[in-house]
């Protein structure tokens, strides 16, 4: 009886996560990435390299990465700018048709999920100067629709804010808000 009551007082090795309400240098909501990761186990830790934040100071026109843990689960957030046509928009539409790709759209931005990641693309061209932004999600390998969904949602908040404050992409205000469609 004693060893029961020992047993059921004793402290859970499972804390909470506990993802703080902005991540990634404070530039992403934390609830998209609470979205993937589990409510318990490790907790939450973070790092970041590049810009991820484009009110800081320090930030522009760099590409950033983020990744987050907790609960034994691991997230990668990337941001990149492919420049001079080495990537367009017509190269995205292949590859989210491509076999195994789920083909995922946020107003003109297109993207797809593959395997373990999410990507989603905006153009950024300027003028004769063709350019793509670019937002990868990693996580893990998946085909569960719900799991893609949150992954693309947070690709698209990444996206919404590197276009518009970072990269300063044509046409990114018209980015719309809200979830992007997955399918």
């Amino acid at each position: 009886m004693a060893c029961v009551v020992a047993w059921q007082l004793w402290p859970s090795e499972d804390s909470d996560v506990a993802v703080p309400a902005r991540v990634c240098d404070e530039a992403l909501p934390g609830a998209d990435v609470a979205a993937l990761l589990p409510e318990k186990g490790k907790q939450f830790t973070q790092w970041h390299t590049g810009v991820l934040n484009p009110e800081h100071p320090y930030a522009r026109k760099a590409p950033g990465t983020c990744k987050v843990y907790g609960g034994g689960e691991a997230v990668r957030i990337e941001h990149s700018l492919y420049a001079k046509a080495d990537y367009t928009m017509e190269d995205v539409a292949r590859d989210a048709s491509a076999p195994g790709a789920t083909r995922i759209t946020l107003g003109e931005a297109e993207g797809f999920h593959k395997g373990d990641t999410t990507s989603l693309f905006a153009d950024c061209s300027a003028g004769q100067d063709k350019a793509v932004v670019e937002v990868d999600i990693t996580y893990r390998k998946t085909s569960d629709p719900a799991v893609i969904q949150k992954m693309a949602s947070l690709a698209a908040d990444t996206l919404r804010l590197e276009a518009r404050k970072l990269w300063d992409c044509a046409g990114a205000d018209s980015l719309p808000a809200g979830t992007p469609r997955v399918g």
